[in-house]
């Protein structure tokens, strides 16, 4: 599988926590929520062997790190490993911790290369696009895995890197959707990244800190819904068309909202959080699957 359908691999995991921090949030058809979030898991692996075979067999890598856009995507990768840690630290936290530290520094490591690239100059306005948010702010999604192992320390640490990222990268973006080029339409779902930070971060902050500071989260979570109303006429566009495998990027930052507003639906005693956080769920259980549908379509094409 090209490493165009990265996205898909947090998509998936992004789906399977959004699955199980809504069932523990509200309790609601616990049965059911389990399998989904164990297809998802399952999918999702499936998904992250074949793009590391075809990177690796097929000799796509050299394709990938020349390409401005696709270099970017390995980054998403290692945030589906991420996610996958948390999924599995209730289970086998042994596991766990080995896995969220070989993400969270093969994530570094990658970050860092990207970096070197970059401080050349002479990257094309155009070239900028919020796919970047994946390398840039990714580490916000450590605390995911490293919280629930206990590794807090890990988990600070990559939270405070992705936040200054975050901040320094969101203008910059901003400048390039709105005096650029328009993003062209096979790239316009990746416009909803920008949900991403926030509302992962929101995620992360709670993990962090708990219930004696919730005021930063409410502040991520009110601009992640905030993005994702006033994006929902680009989804309805998108919607119009036939699927690309850049349409994945809907995927990680719905399941990020989700899980959001599930945490402080119940930290914040709003039960109106919590059918939100259902609303969103059921509507990105829905798009997660004509995802798969199309993108079967697209590459049994290829």
């Amino acid at each position: 599988m090209p490493i165009r359908f990265a996205t898909a691999v947090m998509s998936l995991f992004g789906l399977a926590l959004a699955w199980r921090t809504f069932v523990e949030s509200s309790g609601v058809t616990p049965l059911f929520g389990s399998v989904m979030s164990i297809g998802a898991v399952l999918i999702g692996l499936v998904t992250l062997g074949s793009i590391l075979v075809h990177q690796i067999g097929s000799g796509a890598f050299r394709e990938t790190w020349t390409h401005p856009q696709l270099r970017v995507l390995p980054a998403a990768l290692t945030v589906g490993l991420m996610l996958l840690s948390g999924l599995l630290a209730p289970h086998l936290p042994m596991f766990a911790r080995v896995l969220i530290w070989i993400a969270a520094v093969s994530h570094l490591l990658w970050l860092a290369v990207l970096f070197q690239g970059w401080l050349k100059g002479d990257v094309p306005l155009d070239a900028l696009t919020p796919v970047w948010f994946i390398a840039w702010v990714g580490l916000i999604v450590v605390p995911v895995g490293a919280v629930p192992v206990g590794e807090m320390g890990l988990g600070w640490f990559a939270f405070s890197v992705g936040v200054i990222f975050w901040i320094a990268l969101l203008p910059l973006v901003f400048y390039r959707l709105i005096f650029g080029k328009a993003m062209p339409a096979e790239l316009e779902a990746t416009q909803l990244i920008l949900v991403a930070p926030p509302a992962i971060g929101a995620v992360s902050w709670s993990l962090l800190v708990g219930a004696t500071d919730t005021l930063p989260g409410i502040m991520m979570l009110s601009f992640a819904v905030f993005l994702t109303c006033m994006l929902s006429p680009m989804m309805f566009r998108v919607f119009s068309r036939s699927c690309v495998s850049a349409n994945w990027a809907f995927g990680f930052p719905l399941a990020a909202l989700v899980s959001a507003l599930a945490i402080y639906g119940v930290s914040l005693e709003r039960p109106l959080l919590l059918v939100a956080s259902g609303i969103v769920l059921v509507v990105l259980t829905v798009i997660i699957a004509w995802l798969l549908i199309g993108s079967a379509r697209l590459l049994m094409k290829h």
